[in-house]
């Protein structure tokens, strides 16, 4: 290729009837995929950090339910820092959802605050399955 073309020649498996496909891709199209699948994830910990701090935030906490959330809370904020910088760190994932897990088994919630995080930890395990 020459310097000034800026596209790459990728093959994909056209779905389902098996044929080789040559296409066009621009060369930040990896990229832009790769940091697609980032602001997903990104995504699902903001909201899991807003459901948390909406479902214990009206209720009365005790020191080992404040100290229970901060770590959630932590762990949270540092795997948005990383998947910011498209970093997977599966140590701070892992750490995040069982905190949210002690959470859930631990701390008095209401029902639909108590649903909210167990969709929000279901789907953290979606990201963690998905990147290993």
């Amino acid at each position: 290729m020459s310097s000034g073309n800026n596209l790459i020649k990728i093959t994909i498996l056209a779905i389902g009837i098996g044929l080789g496909a040559p296409v066009l891709v621009p060369a930040g199209a990896t990229v832009a995929a790769q940091s697609f699948r980032f602001d997903d994830a990104r995504q699902v910990i903001s909201r899991t950090q807003t459901d948390l701090a909406r479902s214990v935030g009206l209720l009365e906490k005790n020191h080992s339910d404040r100290d229970r959330l901060k770590n959630a809370q932590k762990h949270l904020s540092t795997l948005d820092r990383h998947f910011a910088k498209g970093k997977f760190d599966s140590d701070t994932l892992d750490s995040a959802i069982g905190d949210i897990q002690s959470v859930l088994d631990h701390n008095v919630l209401h029902s639909e605050d108590r649903d909210t995080l167990i969709r929000d930890v279901t789907d953290l395990r979606a990201i963690r399955s998905q990147h290993h």
